[in-house]
């Protein structure tokens, strides 16, 4: 039974753990290892051989990830886009798309879900045992949100009908699909679920994706600078007499001049980091760390943000940070 297609929830997290940085966006789109947790998805589908996927959303975070994915063509997927309650679960979001199914097994993962590993080999153990459902589960967690959650399912055309014409407790589907007969198994997978986590989770995750990294510094400026480990530099970057130590990657058209940047970290687009030191970091995108004067480590920098450190008596550190953004100075 060949997976090909893929249902993507786009929940609400607004109740869950507050975020280090505010976002205009939804979380699924908050870039790890420089690119958004939902492209990490996407690029995870197609290589498990699913070739259609619906991403469904609700209201402006529906129109917000429409804008960034389009039809998919950049992952080799076909991507449709639909409106979805989060309240409704998993039963509704089946229910609402059982045209698009067309009587097919499905692959229901939550948008903003990160398995470290691939998908292929459960989908293959979900064919070759006839299960009615293979139950993903995360196998640990580093946040009490997380704990017994379950980032996706493996589903057949029977336990689809099960689950979407209801009613059923979107609470434990498992439990319904089992009361009905449905054959049903559950994997543990390493995985987290950033979204729905704090500040360590969203560096954990950061870390994890930064793990595959492989060196990569072809066409990128590199001037008087040390570069250690598994370090990418995009072509439109700068680096001058600076030290790199990898796990690290560097977006485009950012500069890094008479710095450090530690594992860990990712260095966002457009991102300056001149006299500084960081390292098992988030830099977001056109950020600024300027002659700080110590290390920033374990940190998110938001989009934009200024850290600079004036040279003007008396002396000063101005930085320009935003909502719900914390600075602890030792």
């Amino acid at each position: 039974m060949k997976i090909g297609k893929a249902l993507l929830l786009s929940g609400r997290d607004e109740d869950d753990l507050a975020w280090p940085t505010a976002l205009a966006e939804p979380r699924q789109l908050f870039p790890l290892a420089n690119r958004p947790i939902l492209m990490h998805n996407l690029e995870a589908l197609r290589a498990a051989g699913v070739t259609d996927a619906t991403i469904l959303a609700q209201g402006e975070a529906a129109a917000t990830i429409r804008d960034a994915v389009g039809d998919g063509g950049s992952w080799g997927l076909r991507v449709r886009h639909a409106e979805w309650c989060p309240s409704e679960g998993v039963a509704g979001a089946l229910a609402a798309q059982r045209e698009f199914l067309d009587g097919a097994p499905v692959l229901v993962q939550q948008g903003g879900a990160l398995l470290r590993e691939r998908i292929h080999p459960h989908i293959a153990a979900f064919t070759r045992e006839r299960l009615d459902a293979l139950v993903l589960r995360l196998t640990r967690s580093t946040t009490a949100p997380q704990r017994g959650a379950a980032p996706g399912y493996l589903l057949s055309p029977r336990a689809i009908s099960i689950l979407a014409d209801g009613p059923v407790s979107d609470a434990n589907p498992v439990a319904d699909l089992r009361a009905r007969g449905g054959r049903v198994r559950i994997q543990r997978v390493d995985g987290l679920l950033p979204c729905k986590g704090d500040l360590e989770t969203l560096l954990e995750s950061n870390r994890s994706m930064l793990e595959g990294l492989r060196r990569c510094t072809e066409g990128a400026s590199v001037v008087d600078s040390d570069l250690q480990g598994d370090v990418e530099i995009h072509p439109a970057a700068h680096v001058e007499r600076s030290l790199l130590r990898g796990p690290v990657i560097v977006g485009p058209g950012a500069r890094i001049t008479d710095a450090y940047v530690g594992p860990y970290t990712s260095i966002g687009a457009g991102v300056v980091v001149e006299g500084a030191e960081i390292e098992h970091s988030i830099v977001l995108p056109e950020a600024q760390l300027c002659f700080i004067g110590t290390r920033l480590e374990s940190s998110v920098i938001g989009r934009g943000a200024r850290v600079v450190r004036g040279f003007s008596l008396p002396s000063t550190l101005r930085m320009a940070l935003g909502d719900g953004a914390e600075v602890v100075l030792r």
